[in-house]
């Protein structure tokens, strides 16, 4: 009997061991016409893709836009970094 109780608590130990500690949630980052990303203020690529992607929308469907709130004192930068085309 002391076998099969061993035997199952193990089994029972290995399977919540393999369940645990991971979380599949993904960061939903909010449209550029509605907020800067948090990490735009530490990171100088997350500054740079929010500026691409901002400058790629047309002036027509951002004009008449309320301006985009919460807004970091200042965007990260990267003073060794090779210049990144913005189109």
């Amino acid at each position: 009997m002391k076998p099969k109780m061993l035997l199952a608590l193990a089994c029972t130990s290995v399977l919540t061991a393999a369940c645990g500690g991971r979380s599949d949630t993904v960061a939903m980052t909010p449209p550029v016409t509605e907020a800067v990303p948090a990490e735009a203020s530490t990171s100088a690529s997350a500054a740079t893709q929010y500026v691409a992607e901002l400058s790629a929308l047309p002036a027509d469907q951002t004009d008449t836009l309320e301006p985009v709130s919460p807004v970091p004192d200042s965007l990260a930068t990267d003073d060794t970094a090779e210049p990144r085309l913005v189109e």
